[in-house]
């Protein structure tokens, strides 16, 4: 009797840790939430990067350098929030991507292609519209290739 009682316990308690330890494998990896929508328009709560698109647009003159010593003694961040993604950006972070993709890019569309390759979370948000083309101006103008365009040609 003494040894049924220890095999059915010894029994009970193996089932009980394996189950145990298969579900914490189970479910060790969680996967991000998903929402299923009828909808394809994305609904944005918070958008930061229109506003400070607008604050760089304003500048009489953009200089990156001081701007992005500017935002990194600020440490400020950009927040996107929306049901489909969320991005939480560096002011300094967003500048260089800006700085970069007008410096990689001779026309309005290639720097907002290389905006959406970079920062694929605001790729429904960047669309080829007046404030854009005016960032790209302004942004093109203060990079290393758009000052060697806007030197005359001497052949």
């Amino acid at each position: 009797m003494k040894t049924k009682y220890i095999i059915t316990a010894s029994i009970t308690l193996t089932l009980i840790f394996t189950n145990n330890l298969k579900g914490q494998d189970l479910y060790q990896d969680e996967l991000e939430t998903v929402y299923l929508t009828k909808s394809d328009k994305e609904i944005v709560y918070t958008n930061d990067f229109l506003i400070y698109n607008d604050i760089l647009i304003n500048q009489e003159e953009l200089k990156f350098a001081k701007e992005i010593k500017k935002a990194k003694l600020n440490n400020n961040t950009l927040l996107f929030l929306s049901h489909l993604s969320n991005l939480e950006l560096a002011e300094d972070e967003y500048l260089k991507i800006i700085r970069r993709s007008a410096n990689r890019s001779k026309t309005s569309e290639e720097f907002e292609n290389f905006l959406k390759e970079e920062i694929p979370e605001l790729k429904n948000q960047i669309q080829g519209d007046k404030i854009l083309n005016h960032l790209y101006i302004i942004s093109r103008r203060n990079t290393f290739n758009g000052k060697i365009d806007a030197l005359p040609s001497v052949l």
